[in-house]
């Protein structure tokens, strides 16, 4: 899983950036698209390209909850439980999501298919309830809503 393959396209996002070290998260995402997640060996390789120690790098992905430390299924679930959210019973339908899947926060299917991760806010208040599916948003939320995304995602 070696990100040599990479550097072309690292090369191109450190271009954009008048101070490399602006590049770090752009390399993080490619990093983690190619691999799945963010590995030891993917920070220290960010940390070379963008000039910053691998320190930084690790608080970057630590911080963020963007970045996986560890495989997540091919689709990523981030549920959303912010207070817009639950104030409008997303507990109901992230209960019958994780009955569905029979997964729960964290936990990622015996196939590998789908991964599930419960998160502070997705900043879509206004659509409530709300979930992340890979990198699209999915909005007003309904069982049979859910239904048709994994569905489709099959």
């Amino acid at each position: 899983m070696g990100l040599a393959n990479l550097d072309n396209e690292a090369q191109k996002i450190v271009a954009k950036y008048e101070e490399k070290r602006a590049s770090v998260l752009p390399l993080l995402h490619l990093a983690q698209d190619k691999i799945g997640y963010v590995t030891p060996e993917a920070m220290e390789w960010t940390a070379k390209w963008s000039e910053v120690p691998v320190v930084h790098v690790r608080e970057v992905v630590t911080f963020y909850s963007m970045y996986h430390q560890k495989p997540v299924g091919r689709h990523h679930i981030r549920f959303c439980m912010g207070t817009s959210c639950v104030l409008r019973g997303c507990e109901t339908q992230l209960a019958y999501l994780k009955k569905k899947l029979n997964i729960q926060d964290g936990e990622t299917t015996p196939d590998a298919k789908f991964s599930l991760e419960e998160a502070e806010c997705l900043c879509n208040c206004e659509a409530a309830p709300m979930m992340q599916v890979d990198k699209d948003y999915h909005v007003d939320l309904t069982e049979k809503k859910i239904d048709q995304i994994l569905g489709g995602l099959k």
